[in-house]
């Protein structure tokens, strides 16, 4: 699994969670919508730590919130 791949399971999964769209979330982020589309599709496999830093902060958490999840403990994350 790619780190892109991981940040596409985590992101999505806050999505559900607090019940938004991408559309809503673009907006409320000013993320461009390129670049997270990017992400999401597999088109950029290692995310930045900016990008990870805006996308939690769209999402109202620290980026130490959106890591903590299981789906980042894992040893074989390519990168």
């Amino acid at each position: 699994m790619t780190l892109g791949e991981a940040f596409t399971i985590r992101f999505n999964s806050i999505l559900k969670s607090k019940r938004i769209t991408l559309h809503k979330f673009v907006k409320k982020s000013c993320i461009p919508r390129s670049t997270l589309v990017n992400v999401l599709k597999g088109n950029t496999k290692n995310p930045s730590l900016a990008l990870v830093y805006q996308v939690a902060a769209g999402f109202e958490m620290t980026a130490l919130d959106f890591l903590d999840d299981p789906i980042f403990n894992r040893y074989d994350i390519e990168y």
